[in-house]
């Protein structure tokens, strides 16, 4: 194995919402198994600016704007005693782990804090649908899938326990390369099997068939040498399919037929300045896997 992740740590958000415990139960198996320190986040947002700036008048009575006030501080209150529950149960699993509550903006705040930490990845749930808009801190997800600098793990529903089969979506750009020395590291540590799905989209494009065919049959010697690779060099059970579908159905039908416990895409870095929308390709794939995605972002 060529590569090795720096296990530096999982940033987790949460807001104790039903998914937490399985947002929380996931990093708790990545840590065991990888040694990630975890960061548990809990960001309280703050009362809209016209509310109580200083030297502003305000658009609520004063007694409106303390009862405001009174309930951030409840909102603190909870957030702490829960956290501390939290706190006590990885302390005697033996996890290392800090506990962080913020007030602030939550997607700059959580992104912030990711670099602060220089985290692995951020860890966040979903509801078991996938819905976007259903995403563990709603639309809040969303963007920091969007926004991200780094790789975002999404739990879909239940808690991840075992990781004995991968699903690499893989189209040879180097998003998917990247991906695909992340999904070799794990596959390696923990002696899964590693599944490579290519969406073959050239036909279409392909105005001589002799052309086409010729392009097939490279890209089936490359995954053919990318399995012998894998397999004699780290000892994994390595395999590949060829769909002719668009990429997201592709990845999304595979996932039906292969049963993984873990879906990795690949994605493009951009800068904290210049940060982009989601793909479209891992946006729905995002949205409608009924199992845990770990989208890779470039290191370079």
């Amino acid at each position: 194995m060529e590569f090795k992740i720096e296990c530096t740590g999982i940033l987790v958000p949460i807001d104790f919402s039903e998914i937490t415990d399985s947002v929380i139960e996931s990093a708790k198996f990545f840590s065991k198994n990888f040694g990630n320190k975890l960061y548990i986040l809990h960001v309280i947002e703050k009362p809209p600016i016209m509310f109580y700036e200083e030297g502003t008048e305000l658009l609520i009575s004063p007694e409106e704007y303390e009862a405001i006030l009174r309930a951030q501080e409840e909102a603190e209150k909870f957030a702490k005693q829960k956290l501390e529950e939290i706190s006590e149960s990885l302390t005697n699993e033996g996890i290392d782990h800090e506990i962080i509550v913020q007030t602030g903006e939550v997607v700059d705040t959580i992104l912030d804090v990711a670099q602060e930490k220089n985290v692995d990845f951020i860890a966040i749930g979903s509801h078991k649908h996938g819905l976007l808009d259903t995403l563990l801190l709603g639309t809040t997800a969303e963007k920091i899938i969007e926004k991200s600098d780094r790789s975002v793990f999404v739990v879909k529903g239940n808690p991840l326990k075992k990781l004995e089969k991968l699903l690499l979506g893989y189209d040879f750009l180097p998003n998917s390369q990247e991906a695909l020395k992340v999904a070799e590291f794990i596959a390696t540590t923990l002696k899964a099997e590693l599944v490579i799905v290519h969406a073959d989209t050239d036909e279409s494009f392909a105005h001589f068939k002799s052309v086409y065919e010729k392009v097939l049959q490279k890209k089936i010697k490359i995954l053919e040498e990318l399995k012998n690779k894998l397999e004699e060099r780290d000892g994994i059970k390595v395999s590949f399919e060829i769909i002719k579908e668009k990429p997201s159905k592709a990845i999304l039908d595979a996932i039906e037929d292969v049963k993984p416990d873990m879906v990795i895409l690949g994605r493009r870095k951009t800068s904290v300045v210049k940060r982009i929308f989601l793909g479209t390709t891992a946006s729905k794939v995002v949205k409608n896997s009924p199992i845990p995605v770990m989208i890779v972002r470039r290191e370079k």
